[in-house]
């Protein structure tokens, strides 16, 4: 009888526990429901409510292609868990493609000896296990364009599965904001455009071509509001990385407000605002020297004796105040780096989204005067660069740095090199050089550092 009280004093404190996680499910069902309902009535798709027992579902088309949103229960063991599930499909590829990022179950799959493709793109053959029936198939299938869009959405969902026929996200947890399913469904479907229609998929390879060649961005039809999504974003990029700011940010402003809750397409949005909106550097005026009235011979009375002023050179040292060191470090873009290695640790060696690192590179390195060892890549004479500016100079791409980066494993960051005419003439590719220059531009999507005023250095 004794214990008997102690009993009931559990009794009642676990009936408590459980009615407050009851409670706390009930108002994450009501959360969610909401955010699938206002979702749904935004983008004209079918809406189930959740339940304890299960959560809601939205199913309908979304930019013209079949997409489903679902929230289920996964159960390991005792314990069992909420997930949300995004399903974008789109016309069947017939080659029984998929794709699974490297790391976590993908990592284990390659250890066991699961196929896994090379592409030949490095990037996306580090960040992908590329299984697919038809090998050569997929290979054509997974064109620059079609692999620099996957990086990209996988870079903002590292849950994304490419099957065949559709783009997976499972997500942990239940989502309750009605801008963040929008914002996946729509970037999904973006992507879906680029795998199933051949003709975006080339605007996006020849995006990408125009990125590694630095040619001008266009800035016409392909930012035009009725492109898709990933045209607008390359677009965008390749206008801020040029120093377009002021058309890139009106083009990320409207995706913003398609997308508000995709964080790379905010994120650059803020940024290119914020730069265009940033005033010219103002144009210091150097004061004028004082003017000294001097005697004019013609009006000086002979009589008068102009007094000649001597200096007391002992007494005025006395009074001179000694004139301060100037600070080494008052302009950070008079240093010279030596170490291509730590700054593109900096840059590349987390996982940021581009215009993170965009931001990172103005904040901390723009200007800077490198002297930097690499090898070169390629070296060829060309008329305009769409960050190095207008020619005729030698545009060399010099590998300076190979990282280790956790979401596309080893990834090659290079220098674009704008040297004088001739230059070429004395170098050669896959030779180690060093050169110095100063620092003028970045394209953090394909992790190349701009160069100009460059000159070649002896080896050190």
């Amino acid at each position: 009888m004794d214990g008997l009280p102690l009993v009931v004093i559990f009794i009642v404190l676990g009936l408590a526990i459980a009615g407050f996680f009851i409670a706390v499910a009930k108002r994450q069902i009501a959360a969610a429901n909401a955010a699938f309902e206002g979702t749904a009535n935004q983008l004209g798709l079918t809406f189930r409510a959740g339940t304890m027992s299960g959560g809601p579902t939205i199913a309908g088309t979304v930019d013209g292609f079949p997409a489903e949103v679902h929230s289920y229960t996964k159960k390991s063991g005792k314990s069992s868990s909420r997930y949300t599930r995004y399903t974008v499909e789109f016309p069947p590829l017939r080659i029984g493609l998929r794709l699974m990022r490297q790391k976590g179950i993908g990592r284990l799959f390659k250890v066991l000896g699961t196929q896994d493709l090379e592409i030949g793109d490095a990037e996306f053959d580090e960040a992908f296990i590329v299984q697919s029936a038809e090998p050569r198939a997929a290979r054509e299938v997974l064109t620059p364009g079609r692999t620099m869009v996957l990086n990209r959405l996988l870079s903002v969902h590292p849950q994304l599965v490419v099957l065949d026929d559709r783009l997976v996200i499972d997500r942990q947890g239940i989502v309750t904001d009605s801008d963040d399913l929008t914002s996946t469904l729509r970037r999904l479907a973006s992507a879906a455009e680029v795998l199933a229609d051949a003709g975006v998929a080339r605007e996006m390879t020849d995006a990408v071509q125009r990125r590694i060649d630095g040619t001008p961005p266009v800035a016409s039809a392909a930012a035009h509001h009725d492109a898709g999504v990933d045209v607008r974003i390359a677009v965008g990029e390749e206008l801020a990385a040029a120093g377009v700011d002021g058309l890139a940010g009106k083009i990320f402003a409207a995706l913003a407000a398609e997308l508000p809750a995709d964080p790379e397409i905010t994120g650059w949005a803020e940024r290119t605002q914020r730069v265009a909106d940033e005033p010219p550097p103002s144009v210091v005026e150097e004061p004028l020297p004082p003017v000294v009235d001097e005697p004019d011979p013609e009006f000086v009375d002979l009589d008068v004796t102009v007094p000649v002023y001597t200096p007391d050179l002992e007494a005025e040292a006395m009074l001179t105040e000694p004139v301060p060191e100037p600070d080494a470090s008052a302009d950070v873009r008079e240093m010279v780096d030596e170490d291509p290695v730590a700054m593109a640790t900096d840059l590349f060696g987390e996982h940021n989204l581009s215009f993170q690192t965009a931001a990172r590179y103005d904040e901390a390195f723009a200007g800077r005067r490198v002297r930097w060892s690499g090898k070169l890549r390629r070296i060829r004479t060309v008329d305009e660069d769409r960050i190095l500016g207008v020619g005729p100079f030698d545009k060399a791409v010099v590998d300076i740095a190979t990282l280790e980066n956790d979401l596309f494993g080893n990834t090659v960051v290079s220098a674009v090199v704008a040297f004088p005419p001739g230059t070429a003439e004395a170098i050669s590719p896959g030779t180690d050089i060093t050169f110095t220059g100063r620092l003028t531009g970045i394209d953090a999507l394909v992790r190349n550092l701009f160069v100009d005023d460059a000159a070649l250095a002896p080896r050190p």
